[in-house]
């Protein structure tokens, strides 16, 4: 009953996904930002605005090794989250983990259609795609060592089936 943990940058679906696979799997689902956010009793932007950027990578590496502790969780991990305190050697460790490789415009558009600017790390960004474009180019070391990469859109059963085996 191995893990699976879902890398890639914001708003590339990893929740979403996440939720549909751990139910295909009877896995729980386990959302990092979500925990960080209960863990600290605050929004992640007020996290960051108020603590920091290191304050908030600590608290994210803590709880995603409290995480891996477990079994049969579909982790959804936070865009960052594999590109500090060597979190991306950790996450290989506890599981499958998988890439959700979306280009920069279609990140854009599901960003621009949320319509909360709850993404500190875009605030203040002149141009949205330009901006996600230079984090992807900055993360792909760090995403790229995932074990399975899936370019673009992918159905939860679809990935099910890519899994299957590795499981």
């Amino acid at each position: 009953m191995k893990n699976v943990i879902l890398v890639g940058m914001m708003s590339s679906g990893k929740s979403t996904l996440g939720k549909k696979l751990a139910r295909l799997l009877n896995y729980k689902f386990v959302d990092l930002d979500k925990l960080i956010e209960k863990d600290q009793q605050s929004d992640i932007p007020t996290l960051f605005a108020q603590k920091g950027e290191h304050y908030f990578r600590e608290v994210e590496s803590r709880l995603l090794k409290e995480q891996g502790l477990q079994q049969g969780i579909v982790l959804a991990s936070g865009g960052g989250t594999p590109c500090f305190h060597d979190n991306m050697s950790f996450i290989k460790e506890m599981g499958i983990s998988v890439f959700l490789d979306v280009p920069a415009a279609n990140l854009a558009k599901r960003i621009r259609s949320h319509g909360k600017d709850d993404r500190p790390i875009l605030s203040g960004a002149a141009s949205l795609e330009e901006t996600l474009q230079s984090k992807i180019s900055e993360r792909l070391p760090f995403y790229n060592q995932a074990d399975i990469v899936i370019k673009g859109e992918v159905e939860a059963s679809h990935l099910l089936e890519i899994l299957h085996p590795l499981l």
